[in-house]
């Protein structure tokens, strides 16, 4: 595979993750409009041409024929966090998971693509919903930690462990029937490009621990 079909692969994937957001809160739209029987013609309408617009984004990424590189910017993790946190927290309404930021960090400043990073924690936050099955006191948890000059990001779930622990970052490893094994793979570039590291901190019976490191600039 040469390096520009790579690279359309790999931006693909990342706003197929963005998408499938906007296709998630069209269905809690809907949800709530017939819960409460609204019958508003307008937002019905809205929600169909959102999810119209949504597959039509999702057909257009075949077409991508190059792709911008690295864009790194300083910006205040709290922000970042939460604005993720926000985006990403979709995931658990249908599936009953608490999706938790515990971020006691203020004032940190970290030099990432912004748009990148937020796909690496959205895309670990989507995977752990997605690994719940039928387990009580489902809980996702995303912490915020400085130790000897690093900042450490922490997903944490106790959703079933992985299988494969040593292979969960290679290309075209996945522990989904539907699974690219692609999700993984990316994230842990995206993070080395942006001078960070992503690891698999632990995965067992009591939880599974991903782990984002960054140099913070203050």
């Amino acid at each position: 595979m040469d390096y520009k079909t790579e690279k359309v692969r790999y931006i693909s994937h990342e706003v197929k993750n963005q998408l499938s957001i906007c296709d998630l809160y069209t269905e809690i739209i809907n949800r709530y409009c017939t819960k409460n029987g609204i019958e508003d013609e307008t937002i019905l309408k809205a929600t169909e041409n959102i999810k119209r617009a949504v597959a039509m984004a999702g057909n257009s990424l075949l077409e991508l024929k190059s792709a911008d590189c690295i864009e790194l910017k300083n910006y205040n993790l709290n922000e970042l966090l939460n604005e993720t946190y926000n985006l990403s927290k979709v995931y658990g309404y249908n599936k009953n998971i608490n999706i938790n930021l515990e971020n006691t960090l203020s004032d940190i400043i970290v030099n990432v693509d912004k748009s990148k990073f937020e796909g690496v924690i959205i895309n670990l936050i989507k995977n752990a919903c997605e690994a719940f099955k039928e387990e009580e006191n489902k809980q996702i948890q995303i912490k915020s930690e400085i130790e000897n000059s690093i900042v450490k990001i922490k997903i944490i779930n106790n959703a079933c462990p992985i299988t494969n622990p040593a292979e969960i970052f290679l290309e075209g490893v996945t522990t989904k029937s539907t699974g690219s094994g692609l999700g993984l793979y990316i994230a842990k570039n995206n993070i080395e490009e942006m001078s960070g590291t992503l690891k698999l901190v632990k995965s067992d019976t009591t939880s599974t621990v991903f782990e984002i490191q960054l140099k913070y600039l203050n």
